[in-house]
């Protein structure tokens, strides 16, 4: 075992995902990051990263840190139909959405909604209520007594960004700056929040669909949501949405959430580094189209420093159009024998950032 290996991993990680939970916009794709935390656990599976949810809260924000009543957690992934095969129990499984935006915990006392926290590191949040409360999807007033908790994602529904948000890079990284803005905050009202999880005193639902259904008649923005009782129907649901089903959404999602539907037997599972056994998320390949390779242009950042960026014909990824993307150096350009008028591979990673996969005239795939 690698020591100094494991230790820069660690440091990666932890970077990268601060960027993603806290920055502007991803540092790395989401196959870069997920090969990194693979690596990690194959060489120390026990490591404390592995305990971390979420990100921690940057240091000097003006929102106040808040401490959560009931952990705000996260989900393993899987993306091949193997891995979903290991994780499956034999038991109905409820799907809903995996939304791509930025976690938030309301918190209701009494019906009356009091406070709206971010994941932040799962067990401290940063409070957004003033932002929140003009947001859409929200509902002010539950006839309930006692302590309500109601989990969602922020987001922005397509149609909004592209009437509210023009020029902005995608409706993820919008949705998490406005969300978190200290002024011109009223452009929070373009926002919505889709609720997945009701707590009453700390108890959900004896079932995820029913605990959906709840949500729904209490007048709250919520995904669809299915109940299979097979591997074949939980393929056939995830097959529809890449075929075309996702993109017709009004908001942006980057895989499906499958909780095994009863309750207890899904609590019964335990959890493993803080992430629910009884609960995945099933993620969605990048999307990959191939394109005209027009010319590489050199572009002098900030720093000084000299990147290369590939400049290709139109293609349309992610519901946007992309025609170039930034490359990792010469190594790349001279590995993938790059070349005005050669047919690469572009994808858009994480559905944020454009990526040279490959080159197809050459044949060459990526393996950076």
């Amino acid at each position: 075992m690698s020591a100094t290996r494991i230790d820069q991993l660690v440091a990666n990680l932890t970077l990268w995902k601060d960027a993603y939970y806290n920055g502007p916009s991803p540092l790395v794709s989401d196959a870069v990051f997920d090969a990194a935390e693979d690596e990690l656990r194959t060489l120390d599976p026990q490591n404390v990263y592995f305990q971390k949810i979420g990100a921690p809260n940057p240091v000097g924000g003006a929102w106040p840190k808040v401490q959560h009543s009931i952990p705000m957690g996260s989900l393993n992934k899987c993306q091949t139909s193997d891995d979903l095969k290991a994780w499956r129990p034999n038991q109905p499984v409820c799907i809903t959405h995996k939304l791509d935006g930025a976690s938030v915990s309301l918190k209701y006392l009494n019906g009356k909604m009091v406070q709206a926290l971010t994941r932040g590191d799962g067990d401290i949040g940063e409070d957004i209520t003033r932002n929140v409360l003009l947001m859409q999807g929200v509902v002010r007033q539950l006839p309930l007594a006692g302590t309500v908790y109601v989990r969602g994602e922020i987001i922005i529904r397509k149609s909004d960004f592209a009437q509210h948000f023009k020029g902005e890079s995608n409706p993820r990284n919008s949705a998490v700056g406005t969300a978190k803005r200290q002024s011109d905050f009223d452009k929070c009202k373009h926002l919505t929040v889709v609720a997945y999880q009701f707590l009453q005193d700390g108890v959900s639902s004896k079932s995820k669909d029913l605990e959906i259904e709840l949500l729904e008649n209490y007048g709250f923005v919520t995904p669809p949501k299915y109940i299979c009782v097979t591997l074949a129907g939980i393929q056939a649901v995830y097959d529809a949405y890449v075929a075309g089903k996702r993109d017709a959404l009004d908001w942006e999602i980057d895989g499906l959430v499958l909780d095994v539907n009863d309750r207890d037997t899904r609590e019964a599972m335990g959890d493993h580094n803080q992430r629910p056994k009884g609960s995945i998320a099933f993620k969605f390949p990048h999307e990959e189209k191939i394109t005209t390779l027009l010319s590489i242009d050199w572009q002098v950042g900030k720093s000084g420093r000299i990147t290369p960026v590939a400049i290709f014909q139109d293609v349309v990824l992610g519901g946007r159009t992309v025609n170039r993307a930034s490359l990792a150096g010469v190594r790349q350009v001279e590995g993938l024998k790059l070349s005005k008028g050669c047919q690469i591979m572009v994808s858009l990673r994480n559905d944020v950032i454009p990526r040279v996969e490959s080159n197809v005239t050459e044949g060459i795939l990526n393996d950076m």
